[in-house]
């Protein structure tokens, strides 16, 4: 038997991109990215076949669900349901359900070091008294994330990253002239944990114009924000994006997907 033969482009080197409250493609779809590796918007449109677990954004920039499918007919809904959980249903058998809100396509900014897509079975042996080995495996749950340090201390961003957090923007005359313009995150106080889809795109490093796309249709953020501040490094922390089941989605696409342009 003749020795095997490396293929160098089956090895993977390149930094990642992490996108924030993507939306999720219908089941047997990927997620369509541009040529130069940026993320699609898809948005409502008319007279088409829409199946649960596909979403799109509305016209207030919120991620919409597809929970009961159908055909949509030649008009939008007026008023989308604008909180996370609320439904519209509009002039069709497609029910929308919100989850999650603006902003989405949100880029997570600089990381730093390895970007890790994790992908798990628990498997549980039976045993039998009679036999030293197993006698047989069953999968008895996933443990599929993504993890990551980011680098960029956006309010805008840690409002998706902090679960219990609210974001706002104001202005405060009390603050010193010049900077009474600020952006914040209060936090504290039982809320429903944000779910989002997260993508993780990174470039080939032997065709640029060609990536390898992962994704977890729907995550909470497990991690505790740790804000580091000093002076001779910057602030960094890591998040990990936990994926829990869409029931909306047939079995055995309900977590995500990861796959490779050729």
């Amino acid at each position: 038997m003749a020795l095997g033969t490396s293929t160098p482009t089956l090895i993977h080197q390149g930094p990642g991109w992490i996108y924030l409250n993507v939306c999720a493609p219908a089941s047997g779809k990927r997620h369509i990215i541009g040529a130069d590796g940026t993320p699609s918007e898809p948005a409502w449109s008319a007279a088409q076949a829409v199946t649960p677990g596909q979403m799109i954004l509305d016209s207030n920039g919120n991620v919409q669900e597809c929970t009961t499918g159908g055909n949509t007919f030649a008009n939008a809904p007026g008023t989308w349901g604008i909180a996370v959980v609320a439904t519209t249903s509009y002039c069709s058998t497609v029910v929308w359900t919100c989850v999650a809100l603006a902003p989405a396509y949100l880029f997570a900014g600089a990381l730093e070091g390895v970007t890790d897509l994790d992908i798990g079975a628990k498997v549980e042996e039976t045993t039998a008294d009679q036999e030293t080995l197993p006698i047989d495996a069953v999968m008895t749950g996933e443990v599929d994330s993504i993890g990551v340090t980011l680098k960029e201390s956006d309010c805008n961003k840690l409002q998706i990253l902090i679960p219990h957090g609210t974001y706002a923007t104001g202005t405060d005359s009390a603050l010193p002239a010049g900077a009474q313009t600020y952006e914040e995150i209060a936090f504290g106080g039982l809320k429903p944990v944000p779910k989002f889809s997260v993508l993780l795109i990174s470039k080939r490093k032997d065709q640029t114009s060609k990536f390898v796309v992962s994704q977890i249709y729907r995550a909470y953020q497990k991690e505790t924000v740790k804000l580091p501040f000093q002076r001779a490094k910057e602030t960094t922390y890591k998040i990990t994006f936990q994926a829990i089941a869409d029931l909306n989605r047939p079995v055995g696409d309900r977590g995500g997907k990861v796959y490779r342009q050729t």
